[in-house]
C-alpha cells in the first residue's frame, strides 16, 4: 500500500515539475491559471490530465487540437515516480528523503528547461541550496562549514575556467546560470563529489557534442551544460547511496 501511495505522489509531483519546465522560461505564473493546451491554449479538464494514464488514453494528441503531445511529460511524470520511490528505498529518514526529493526534482527539471531553452531558473538554485542548508542544519551543522568551502572553491574554480576559456576563444563558453547550479550542488554534496560530477558533466557533454557533430553539418553547436551537470549530480548522489560508496573523506 505504501509503494502504492509513493508511486502516485511522485506521478502527481512530476505533473507539477511539467508545469515548472513549460512556464518557468516563459516566465509565466507556476500557480495561476490553470493547465492549458500549449498547443492552443485550451483549459485542461482534470480528466485529462492524469499524469501517464491521460496520455495512453489520448494516444499522445491532445484532446482540444488534436496536436501531438510531447513525450517529455509522461517521461517527467515517471522519473518523478522512481525518484521518489528510490529515495524511499535508499535513504534512511523522513528528513533526509524529503530534501532529496525537493533538490532532485529541481534537477530534473533544469535538465529539460535547460535541454529545451537553454535556461536555469535561478529560483530553482536557491531552492536547492536552500533545501541543503536546511537539512544539513537539522541533520549535522557540525559538517555545514566544509560545504561553504567546497562551494566556494568550485564556484571560483569553474570561474577561472569559464573566464579563461571565454578570453582564450573569444566568446562565451559557460552562462552565469552553470555557476550558480554547480555552486549550489557543491554546497549540497560536497568537494570530492563535485568534482565527480564535474567529470561526468563533461564526459556527457562530449558525447552529446559528438552526436550531434555527426549528426549536423553545423560547426557552432551550443551544449546545455547545465543539463548534463544536473544529469551527473543525480547519478553520482543515487549511485553512491545506492551502492554505499564513500567518497566524502573530509
Amino acid at each position: 500500500m505504501i509503494f502504492f501511495l509513493i508511486a502516485v505522489l511522485g506521478l502527481i509531483f512530476g505533473s507539477f515539475l511539467n508545469v515548472i519546465i513549460y512556464r518557468l522560461p516563459n516566465e509565466e505564473s507556476i500557480v495561476f491559471p490553470g493547465s492549458k493546451c500549449p498547443k492552443c491554449s485550451t483549459p485542461i479538464e482534470w480528466y485529462h490530465n492524469i499524469p501517464v494514464l491521460s496520455f495512453i488514453k489520448l494516444k499522445g494528441k491532445t484532446f482540444c487540437c488534436h496536436q501531438n503531445i510531447s513525450l517529455r511529460y509522461p517521461i517527467v511524470e515517471l522519473l518523478s515516480m522512481l525518484l521518489w520511490i528510490w529515495s524511499y528505498f535508499y535513504l534512511d529518514g523522513l528528513i533526509n528523503q524529503f530534501f532529496f526529493i525537493i533538490i532532485a526534482s529541481c534537477l530534473l527539471s533544469i535538465f529539460f528547461t535547460d535541454l529545451n531553452d537553454f535556461y536555469i531558473p535561478l529560483e530553482l538554485n536557491v531552492l536547492i541550496f536552500i533545501s541543503a542548508l536546511i537539512n544539513y542544519l537539522v541533520i549535522d551543522s557540525y559538517d555545514l562549514k566544509f560545504h561553504f568551502y567546497s562551494m566556494i572553491s568550485i564556484t571560483i574554480y569553474f570561474l577561472v575556467i569559464m573566464l579563461l576559456s571565454s578570453y582564450l576563444l573569444k566568446k562565451e563558453t559557460m552562462g552565469y546560470g552553470d555557476i550558480i547550479l554547480i555552486a549550489s550542488i557543491s554546497f549540497w554534496v560536497g568537494f570530492i563529489d563535485s568534482l565527480l560530477i564535474i567529470f561526468f558533466a563533461s564526459l556527457f557533454s562530449i558525447i552529446h557534442w559528438l552526436i550531434l557533430r555527426a549528426s549536423s553539418k553545423n560547426k557552432d553547436i551550443i551544449l546545455p551544460f547545465g543539463s548534463t551537470i544536473a544529469l551527473a549530480a543525480l547519478m553520482v548522489f543515487i549511485l553512491k547511496n545506492t551502492l554505499h560508496i564513500e567518497t566524502n573523506f573530509f
